[in-house]
């Protein structure tokens, strides 16, 4: 159902907050005698009387994974990079460092009451209607969420119990100067001055032998394209009317994910012929699930043959990369129908010749000339260069005209963080040369407005590093197994 979750993206963000909060609350699932067999089995940690279910770490895991995928790789995240950068341990640790935390609640007498959990759920607005708690949309939302209500409600008892461990680690009254510390650090103001400087490209002229020596060093790095070989059986949209009954009771099964501007299911009649598509792609979906084992055996013919380079993007390659041949895959949706892979051969990579690297050599020999020139060349303008004044500008100063607003983030971000007055950046094919001209402290009224956005940003620094010295005391005191 691809083309519908990015229909209601929204509210898709709900049933992954409640999966997250539901299983890695859950996931420490004893509070007293383990038997160790039957922990270990079933988990992938013990921390003190607190057991981390296999359950737990993999649906935290896939959170996470989707997370990292859709904002810092642009969908490309593979298992084989999530390894690479540890992704597996840091799920862990997270959930070890809760463990640890539950216990330490234990002994403090630290409980979540039934009132306190029926006021996180009644007072959530995913779970309303009309600013009222609405029961059938929190058991609707909750099953397509594929979560029993007492498994969420469990893992909202922990997070209670984290949070007010959370407050009394935390509640000591914040100062006046350490308001106005802060506030001198965040609202600080700059006077910048900036230059753009450029390399052209007649400048970036590689030498042959420059690209053969740096052949020479690196030519295990350059490897042909991984490529699948599919044979494919695809089962299109049934053209057949559906019943008017079948449509009102899917209808009724999936309508609180169609909501107007108010957040209240769509009226039947205005969302129909969504609710009939949706409903024939459920169907062909069975009718694909079907066909996996007649095609795998050989009885069914395929329609036609696929062929998938690696880079390719049309197919999500981590649900087949560690597939053996004659694989029949899950079914894949299309815009209308499900398409049936069975992996026939895989092309592995291959050392490619001089003259196949050659191009790629040859850019990132040029990418890396350019990124030299341009240093070069603003380490020598640095002192002088006179630019534009951009006047007054704080860590939040938003867009710089010639700038993205991500690289209008990243200058200011360097600026601020340096120590210098003058520096430069590169970002993109320029560098950008600034100078701070003037400084000056926010007034006390551009501090007193942010009040209590201070004071939160005080406690939530406090809590953060009290949290992670306790964690690292309480880690030696309650005994850690790793399974």
């Amino acid at each position: 159902m691809i083309t519908w979750m990015q229909r209601h993206k929204k509210y898709l963000i709900v049933t992954v907050w409640i999966s997250v909060i539901a299983f890695v609350g859950a996931g420490f699932i004893g509070w007293g005698t383990f038997d160790f067999n039957l922990t270990r089995t079933s988990s992938v940690a013990k921390v003190g009387n607190h057991a981390i279910s296999k359950q737990a770490f993999q649906q935290t895991y896939e959170n996470y994974f989707n997370y990292y995928n859709e904002n810092n790789f642009n969908g490309e995240l593979t298992e084989e990079m999530a390894k690479e950068i540890g992704l597996e341990k840091f799920v862990l640790e997270i959930l070890i460092n809760e463990a640890v935390l539950l216990n330490l609640a234990d002994e403090l007498g630290i409980t979540a009451l039934d009132s306190d959990v029926i006021e996180l759920i009644t007072t959530d607005q995913n779970f309303q209607k009309n600013g009222v708690f609405d029961k059938e949309i929190y058991h609707q939302t909750l099953q397509i969420a594929r979560l029993k209500p007492e498994n969420y409600e469990n893992g909202l008892r922990n997070q209670i119990v984290l949070t007010k461990l959370a407050n009394i680690l935390t509640d000591f009254p914040v100062k006046k100067i350490e308001k106005e510390i802060l506030g001198s650090a965040m609202f600080m103001e700059d006077r910048l001055s900036i230059a753009a400087v450029t390399v052209n490209d007649s400048e970036l002229k590689i030498d042959e032998n420059e690209v053969k020596a740096y052949w020479d060093i690196n030519k295990n790095n350059f490897l042909t394209e991984k490529v699948y070989h599919f044979e494919s059986v695809f089962v299109p949209l049934s053209n057949d009317k559906l019943n008017e009954d079948d449509i009102k009771a899917y209808y009724e099964d999936i309508k609180y994910f169609y909501k107007d501007s108010e957040e209240n299911p769509m009226e039947y009649a205005a969302v129909k012929k969504d609710i009939e598509k949706a409903l024939k792609l459920e169907n062909a979906k069975k009718e694909a699930l079907l066909l996996r084992a007649p095609f795998k055996n050989g009885n069914i013919t395929a329609d036609k043959n696929i062929t998938v380079k690696e880079s390719s993007g049309e197919y999500d390659t981590s649900l087949f990369s560690e597939a053996s041949e004659g694989t029949v895959l899950q079914p894949v949706q299309k815009e209308n129908g499900w398409e049936v892979l069975k992996l026939v051969s895989v092309d592995l990579p291959v050392a490619q010749t001089y003259e196949e690297a050659r191009a790629q050599i040859v850019n990132i020999l040029k990418a890396n000339k350019r990124v030299e020139l341009l240093a070069q060349k603003s380490l020598a303008r640095l002192e002088l260069f006179k630019g534009r004044d951009l006047g007054f500008v704080t860590r939040d100063g938003g867009n710089i005209t010639e700038l993205t607003t991500e690289q209008s983030k990243q200058l200011i971000n360097k600026i601020f963080s340096s120590k210098e007055k003058r520096g430069y950046a590169i970002l993109g094919d320029k560098a950008y040369l600034y100078a701070i001209l003037e400084q000056r402290l926010p007034d006390e009224s551009k501090i007193a407005e942010n009040d209590a956005n201070l004071e939160n940003t005080i406690k939530q620094i406090r809590g953060s590093e009290i949290r992670q010295k306790l964690i690292e005391t309480l880690k030696s005191r309650y005994k850690i197994e790793q399974y």
